[in-house]
């Protein structure tokens, strides 16, 4: 449970207008304030005050946005004590994938989640091995893959899942020196690959002992997601279904087919925000849903703690773990993130009880703000 402000703590009048359940109306007039609206999928919610928020950080982050055209956030949701208090959509456009069209963000309106399904995939993994499809992380990657048997030499021998899910391989893979698009980027290589996608990822040269480097691998993720198929059966799209969205009440979503039997596991996963703050709160209550457990909270643990760490801090991650970025200590103890191309964010913070959400369209350009700017200026002073 987090620790809050006590009511108190800011000026009274502005108490009893964060208060009502309609609005409060910006200085300058240009926003107001509505608590989000029960729609019966699960979430309560509650205005700022009555989680002991202060509103007035929060209603100035919102009317900065409105004020500044092209600022490239599409959507912003808050959840403190497991009830949205802010949920605010813009104007913006369509991730690549789709065309990059204008489109007007609403809360019944999916969002390309680019790298995000990375932490939706290592969840699928924790739960397969949960439900014993899978024995555990210390299984061999290419025990799942013995027509490769040629690639199972040497260091690569050792390979575990840990070592695909924390991307520490040891693996050559240059995915952040030439952008998304540049066909000498290896994502792209693979994207456009027309042999065996799993035998272009293992069949890369060793440069460092499994668990010793981290190094941004976006292969191995998709291996994962096959793994999981050949465990339990199902393709990974449908075990996310079965398994993880419908328990979660998510009926909504879409994933990419590479080829029809071959889910883009690392990418491009489609969620309405609402849905991606329901991924937070999994993770913030311990693995624990309406009293089931879905996901074991050593899991839940892994996650939170860098397996390794960065060599310097970028937006806030200070290492990379299960899927999930550990964040810096200016977000409080153990909190840590899903992150996206083009500021796709799930952010979990446990010291405030709180999970945030945050779509944006920043693919080619800066935006005015990224999440962990947002976070930092206006949504955690909001809460201390």
């Amino acid at each position: 449970m987090c620790s809050r402000l006590r009511r108190n703590q800011f000026p009274l009048a502005l108490l009893l207008i964060a208060l009502c359940s309609c609005s409060s109306l910006d200085p300058d007039g240009e926003w107001i304030y509505q608590r989000p609206e029960r729609i019966g999928d699960g979430w309560e919610t509650a205005s700022p005050a009555e989680v002991g928020m202060d509103p007035k950080p929060v209603a100035d982050l919102v009317r900065t946005l409105k004020n500044s055209p092209g600022h490239l956030v599409h959507s912003v949701i808050i959840a403190v004590d497991g009830r949205l208090v802010l949920e605010v959509y813009f104007d913006g456009f369509t991730h690549p994938t789709y065309g990059e069209d204008p489109i007007s963000y609403g809360r019944e309106t999916r969002h390309c989640l680019s790298s995000v399904a990375k932490s939706v995939t290592a969840t699928l993994l924790g739960i397969a091995i949960d439900r014993g499809f899978i024995a555990g992380v210390d299984d061999r990657a290419f025990d799942f893959f013995p027509e490769l048997g040629d690639l199972n030499i040497g260091q690569k021998s050792d390979i575990t899942l840990e070592h695909l899910v924390t991307m520490s391989s040891g693996l050559e893979w240059d995915e952040w020196t030439y952008p998304i698009g540049d066909p000498r980027n290896d994502l792209m290589k693979w994207l456009v690959h027309d042999g065996d996608l799993v035998r272009f990822v293992l069949e890369r040269s060793s440069v460092a002992d499994p668990g010793a480097m981290f190094r941004y691998n976006g292969g191995l993720t998709n291996i994962l997601g096959e793994v999981i198929h050949r465990a339990s059966g199902l393709i990974l799209d449908r075990f996310s279904e079965l398994y993880l969205f419908d328990l979660l009440g998510i009926s909504d979503f879409s994933w990419i087919h590479v080829r029809p039997d071959f889910v883009y596991a690392s990418g491009d996963i489609s969620l309405r925000p609402r849905d991606m703050a329901k991924l937070g709160q999994l993770y913030l209550q311990g693995g624990n849903w309406e009293g089931e457990q879905l996901l074991p909270r050593a899991w839940i643990d892994a996650s939170a703690s860098a397996y390794l760490a960065l060599d310097s801090e970028w937006q806030g991650h200070v290492g990379y773990s299960y899927g999930w970025w550990p964040k810096s200590e200016a977000y409080g103890a153990g909190a840590f993130a899903a992150s996206g191309w083009g500021d796709q964010a799930i952010i979990v913070v446990p010291e405030f009880d709180m999970v945030a959400v945050f779509t944006g369209g920043s693919y080619w350009e800066d935006p005015l703000m990224e999440s962990h700017e947002m976070m930092l200026g206006y949504v955690l002073p909001a809460v201390r």
